[in-house]
Order: C-alpha cells, then sequence, then structure tokens
C-alpha cells in the first residue's frame, strides 16, 4: 500500500518543519492544571488529533490533525464546564438545561477558548491545550452564568445582642502567625435570651450562636455602642437601622453606618476565612455565612461586573498565596459548611467582628477575601 508510506512522509515531513512553524516538535513541560484550577481561576484541557492517512501534502496533514485536537479540546471544555458549580448544587448543566441565554453564552465562551500550547507528537500526532478563564473581562464563564441582580443588597448589620469576638493577635502579627493562632482557637455553643419585658416562662432561641470561649463577661453590643455614644459630645443623631427585632426592655438597637465603624479596631484590609478540616467546595459564586443563617457576603452585595471581573474570592491550600487579602488582613476561623459544603459559616460574635471591620474600611465591597481549604 502507497498511503501509508505518504502518510509517514508526511508526518516526517511535519515534525521537521514544526519549529520553522512556530509549534513545538517536542513535548513541553509547561505546568497547566488539567480540569478547573481553582487557585489561578482558569480551566484548562488537552485535545489531541492525528491527520488522516490518506492527507496529501503537509500542509493539509497539520490542518486537519489540529483541527482533531482542537474538536476533542472542546469536547473536553464542554464536559468539564457542565460540571463546575456555580453556587450550592447549582451546576453550569443545571442552568443550562432551564436558560436558554445562558446555554449561548456558554457555547460561544467555549468556542472562543484560548490555545495556550500547541505541540506536534513523534507519530505525527498533534496536541493542543486550551483555555477559558473562571473570571476575567474577555471571554470567561463568570460572564456566561452569573447573574445580574437588580439592585446591590446592603451589608447586613451585626446581631445586636451579641459582642463582637475578640482577636488572639493585633495588626502587628505576622499573616501566617495570626492564620496559627486563629486555627487554635476553640468554640463553644452557648444559648442566648434577651431579657423580657415581664417575668415569663424562658424560651430557648430556634437559632443558637456559637461564641468563642473567652466570651464570659463581654458587653453586648448594644452595650458598647450606647457606651460610645455617650462618651462621645459631638456626636450627631444618624439614620438607624434595626438590627434585629429586639424586646421592649432591651438595650437601644438604633445605629448607623458611623456606629458600626466607630467600633473597629484593626484596619483591616481584606479577610482571609480558615476553612481547613470542613471539606469546603470551591464555587463560583460563595457565600458567608453566619450560625444564626444569616448571609453576611454574596454576589448581591457587590458590584456584579467586578465580579464578573475579578472573582468573589481566592481558594488557596496554603498559607503563603494569600495576597488578595492585603497586607493587613482579618483572619476568622470558619464554624462550618452549608449548602453542599460550598458557604462557609462563621460563629456570630466572629461573624459580627467581620461586618464591624468592614463597615470600616470596606474590604467586602472591594473582594479581598481568600479561603484557606484543603
Amino acid at each position: 500500500m502507497k498511503v501509508p508510506k505518504i502518510f509517514s512522509a508526511i508526518a516526517a515531513a511535519v515534525i521537521l518543519l514544526a519549529t520553522s512553524s512556530g509549534v513545538s516538535a517536542v513535548p513541553r513541560t509547561n505546568n497547566f492544571v488539567e480540569g478547573v484550577d481553582w487557585k489561578n481561576q482558569v480551566i484548562t484541557v488537552t485535545g489531541e488529533g492525528v491527520a488522516p492517512a490518506d492527507a496529501v501534502n503537509y500542509t493539509q496533514a497539520k490542518g486537519l490533525a489540529s483541527k482533531a485536537a482542537q474538536a476533542d479540546a472542546y469536547r473536553k471544555l464542554a464536559e468539564i464546564i457542565n460540571g463546575v458549580r456555580v453556587e450550592g448544587e447549582t451546576t453550569v448543566e443545571k442552568m443550562l438545561t432551564t436558560q436558554d441565554r445562558v446555554k449561548l453564552r456558554v457555547e460561544a465562551t467555549i468556542k472562543g477558548a484560548k490555545i495556550v500550547d500547541e505541540t506536534f507528537l513523534s507519530d505525527g500526532g498533534y496536541r493542543v491545550v486550551m483555555q477559558v478563564p473562571l473570571f476575567g473581562v474577555s471571554n470567561s464563564l463568570a460572564g456566561a452564568v452569573l447573574e445580574r441582580p437588580t439592585a446591590i443588597e446592603p451589608f447586613p448589620n451585626p446581631v445586636a445582642e451579641v459582642a463582637p469576638s475578640s482577636l488572639p493577635y493585633t495588626s502587628a502579627t505576622p499573616v501566617k502567625k495570626r492564620i496559627e493562632y486563629t486555627s487554635k482557637v476553640t468554640v463553644e455553643e452557648e444559648s442566648y435570651t434577651p431579657t423580657p419585658t415581664t417575668p415569663t416562662t424562658p424560651t430557648t432561641p430556634t437559632t443558637p450562636y456559637r461564641p468563642p470561649l473567652s466570651r464570659m463577661a463581654i458587653p453586648s453590643l448594644d452595650t458598647i455602642i450606647l457606651q460610645k455614644m455617650q462618651s462621645s459630645l459631638s456626636m450627631q443623631e444618624p439614620t438607624y437601622q434595626t438590627a434585629y427585632n429586639a424586646p421592649a426592655s432591651s438595650q437601644p438597637v438604633r445605629r448607623s453606618v458611623a456606629d458600626y465603624a466607630s467600633m473597629a479596631e484593626g484596619n483591616y484590609t481584606g479577610l482571609i476565612v480558615d476553612c481547613r478540616g470542613l471539606e469546603l467546595q470551591p464555587v463560583m459564586s460563595p457565600v458567608i455565612m453566619n450560625s444564626n443563617g444569616t448571609k453576611i457576603y454574596g454576589h448581591k452585595n457587590l458590584d456584579i461586573d467586578r465580579v464578573i471581573r475579578e472573582g468573589m474570592a481566592d481558594y488557596v491550600d496554603d498559607t503563603e498565596n494569600v495576597n488578595r487579602a492585603g497586607t493587613n488582613p482579618l483572619v476568622i476561623r470558619a464554624v462550618g459548611v452549608q449548602n453542599f459544603n460550598s458557604n462557609p459559616v462563621l460563629a456570630v460574635p466572629d461573624s459580627n467582628r467581620v461586618l464591624i471591620e468592614n463597615y470600616a474600611t470596606k474590604f467586602l465591597k472591594d473582594l479581598k477575601v481568600v479561603f484557606i481549604f484543603d
């Protein structure tokens, strides 16, 4: 048969001429992570193809092998993207079955995948590496699947009857030490019942919180705020929000953003949530909750264009790559995860501390959040 000989000659020519065409004839050693790389926020696939045996010249062999490899890569991209979790149990595949516009955008995103590496193989085959960014201005998966809220929701108020947590470090403590100290803090679950107006049968709250052990003699958040208001001679009457439905005999709970910001202690640049040991599962749109079930950080609180561009948080598996949270991060240990292990849960005193510090330096609004997971 002459066809195999012709093809062999073409394959040899492909290999010999590859270097002159800008494509490697030897497999490269680039450290691409196949699949979803949450650390680098990119999806990477490798496609392989060969030229048909009846290719008549080098140009045709190269083109057909390249097309076969790209088709293989597109197929793999579709499979991987379908399995990406957007939030909770919602995957891209589930969204495609119910939202035609999302389906069209995802298909366009796959077709716009970038070729980052090409290699001619020694057997005449062709290998191509393609990527789609999870987040970014151009052709990102986030731009295809994240919903646009009609309005940005404000961050919630801290829980009024719970004092913010005291931190086991200061702003002078190195970041690694903050993470180390926070990981050693033990959390004990207690219940809190506001004092009723008149003697009644005590009731147990339906959503207990989990304060740290050091919470024993700390005054309530209302008491702290009231003391600060009384000690400030220049404070003006603010516009208030009710933090919770308090009984008539409780301290006043009216407060403003300025009141909360005045309680901030650390001038923090970002938030690191240590989720190690909790089997946190990365998603494109995570939510941070407190143990009462209140969402304190989600994409509806944020500028969606910035979320699409930068992502809501970095997922890291070490304590080195936490630069997103800045040079003076607030470090908190999660007490659990919810919604198919996608949402970190903070003890109420810790979530109060996060919200109070955020009112001062707005690191949540600026997406300066890092999750450490394993």
